[in-house]
């Protein structure tokens, strides 16, 4: 039984974090799914598009991020910033108005949190076309270009880019990277060439203002404005040539709070879109959502069985195979240690950075999960 437990247990950590993606490159290479977007590069007519940017006290980016998005190439007369503000105390709306310029628009939210302003502002916004992001990240000035040439297929309602952890401006973008992250856009990337992609990132994906759903303020629209494109019969599509950069936190305490947050709203908002979980209504997004999701948040329940019954194993029947079964957990969670005890020094052994950042995520996903089946909700806006 130990060994059932043990062994089924890492099997199934194995098809999250590896097999799943695998998989999906193995049946991509021989069916697409008519999941990628029809696109021409002949001289469509541009749609209108408004940037809905969602902020609380961020006098320190604001002005960078709306002259990042001003600088976008794209027609001034179809493009327009909406700042949504809600509750900001600091210099934000001083500095927003300061740009006195027609294509910036502030709206004032009285705090009804993040989801409740962007259903606020999507009522004052009448162009073709809506792009959801943030104040700290950075849009490479073809993102909209790129975003907006997807939705000349019909079929797609909603287009998310690439998000990279660094500036521009680094030596080496993707070396920001970790190997969860780089996992997270292989996954979108290919889910997308199938045709079975239901997730995507809330700084930076457009969508079409006609299959805008109200949203419950306590989900987060990353989550389920994606899951009510797919159930609209239109496809999430993922688009690798529109960079978005952000910067990794440094603080493993706000790393593991909003972590803690973004699983427990999009386990709660997943789930009130259960019937996409069927794989007899839809069996793509049923596969795709229960491997991509569910199973990851439930990862940490895997992750302690297989550590608990192979330390188990080798206690009552110590051997080499047990010792083999062993190893790999007790190494994860000794080289997670060692980053904790060593955070902030010089010498940091190799690899224990992604122990840690492994062990903490699983961490995240077990809490957030918790307070989620136990009713907690967050409807207010937090930069932390």
């Amino acid at each position: 039984m130990l060994w059932i437990a043990a062994v089924g247990s890492t099997l199934i950590l194995y098809w999250i974090y590896d097999g799943y993606g695998r998989f999906l490159q193995l049946i991509s290479g021989v069916w697409s799914g008519g999941g990628g977007p029809a696109v021409s590069e002949a001289g469509a007519s541009l749609p209108t598009v408004t940037v809905l940017l969602t902020v609380h006290n961020e006098e320190r980016v604001v002005r960078r991020r709306i002259e990042n998005l001003l600088a976008c190439d794209y027609p001034a007369d179809r493009f327009e910033v909406l700042v949504a503000s809600d509750g900001s105390t600091d210099a934000t709306n001083e500095i927003v108005r300061s740009f006195g310029e027609s294509r910036v628009r502030l709206l004032e939210s009285p705090g009804l949190g993040k989801t409740a302003t962007q259903n606020l502002a999507m009522k004052q916004i009448a162009s073709e076309l809506v792009v959801f992001t943030d104040a700290d990240v950075e849009f490479e000035l073809q993102w909209v270009r790129r975003v907006v040439r997807c939705f000349q297929d019909t079929r797609v309602g909603a287009v998310d880019g690439r998000l990279y952890y660094g500036r521009p401006t680094t030596a080496d973008v993707q070396a920001c990277e970790g190997y969860y992250w780089r996992y997270e856009m292989k996954l979108r990337d290919l889910e997308s060439r199938l045709g079975i992609l239901a997730v995507l990132s809330g700084c930076c994906f457009a969508m079409r203002r006609a299959l805008f759903v109200e949203m419950d303020p306590a989900i987060g629209e990353d989550c389920i404005v994606p899951l009510d494109i797919v159930c609209g019969r239109h496809l999430v599509v993922h688009e690798p040539s529109a960079l978005v950069y952000d910067e990794f936190g440094n603080d493993s305490a706000v790393t593991l709070r909003r972590r803690i947050r973004m699983t427990l709203r999009n386990w709660q908002g997943t789930w009130t879109r259960s019937h996409l979980l069927n794989p007899f209504r839809h069996p793509g997004y049923a596969f795709a959502l229960w491997s991509h999701k569910i199973l990851r948040w439930l990862s940490p329940v895997f992750l302690l069985t297989a550590t608990l019954t192979s330390a188990a194993l080798l206690v009552v029947q110590p051997s080499l195979a047990s010792l083999a079964m062993f190893g790999p957990f007790a190494g994860l969670f000794l080289l997670a240690g060692c980053h904790w005890l060593a955070d902030g020094r010089r010498r940091i052994l190799p690899g224990s950075g992604t122990a840690y950042s492994f062990v903490l995520a699983n961490l995240a996903f077990i809490i957030g999960v918790w307070r989620a089946v136990t009713g907690q909700q967050i409807r207010a806006y937090r930069n932390s």
